[in-house]
């Protein structure tokens, strides 16, 4: 299985090639002939470079050890097997099971604290 990184970086390639195929369709047909002028080119070239700057970044971090690189708290480069495990390790431990007499310890405590001030 492949990490949703990988994931991301196909679905990010696809995204420039397809910006990359509508702006150059839009220069040869004349469209865009005044590049100086801030508009839908302008925009649409700010998109591309910053997806290309997050794709570039993904690729960077590839070899890189999980929770290292900036781009890993927005999308994971863990596997996903790895990121199953370790998911459920980490619900094992916040077990829900003494969440209950937790709770009646902490309202008892509130109750003793109110009445003795009373």
């Amino acid at each position: 299985m492949e990490s949703p990184a990988s994931r991301m970086s196909r679905l990010l390639s696809g995204f420039i090639l397809c910006l990359l195929a509508v702006t150059s369709i839009a220069v040869v047909d004349g469209r865009f002939t005044d590049f100086s002028e801030f508009g839908v080119f302008s925009v649409v070239c700010a998109i591309s470079v910053l997806a290309s700057i997050l794709l570039v970044s993904l690729a960077a971090g590839r070899g890189k050890e999980h929770g290292r690189w900036p781009t890993d708290s927005m999308i994971s480069r863990e596997a996903e097997d790895a990121m199953i495990s370790r998911l459920e390790k980490e619900r094992d431990e916040a077990s829900m099971q003494g969440l209950s007499s937790k709770w009646a310890r902490m309202e008892m405590e509130h109750l003793e604290s109110k009445h003795s001030e009373e």
